[in-house]
């Protein structure tokens, strides 16, 4: 379930959000499972910067997210050919994100990914 809205009109919001789904979750990367913004539910809205722009709002899955600026260089990356400049990024306090906000697609790569590293773990007998 993504939870993009969409609130700029004509084709430039969907240009926009296309993209989005370009720029990769640095941390998914981290863990061996690339999944973009979009689907991991990181981009809340896009809307009107009011100076005839965009304005991207953005979550974060931690409030204290260490790859914050490579996620914005991406960002900036892929969206500012779309629009001719750069896109005002705007972030929540990293405290309303949850697996939840997922798309069911990238929390079946997530939950894939974790089975394959669970079994190479090795077996712990109950005695131990």
């Amino acid at each position: 379930m993504t939870v993009t809205e969409i609130a700029v009109s004509g084709e430039i919001g969907e240009r926009v959000l296309a993209a989005l789904r370009e720029v990769v979750d640095p941390c998914s990367v981290a863990a061996a499972t690339p999944i973009d913004i979009v689907e991991m539910g990181l981009v809340d809205r896009i809307e009107p910067d009011g100076d005839d722009g965009v304005a991207i709002r953005l979550s974060l899955t931690t409030p204290s997210c260490m790859m914050l600026g490579q996620l914005l260089d991406q960002i900036d990356r892929h969206v500012s050919p779309v629009l001719g400049r750069r896109p005002e990024v705007t972030l929540d306090d990293g405290m309303t994100w949850t697996p939840e906000r997922m798309t069911g697609e990238a929390r079946a790569i997530r939950d894939a990914r974790r089975r394959v590293l669970m079994s190479l773990l090795p077996s712990r007998r109950a005695d131990d």
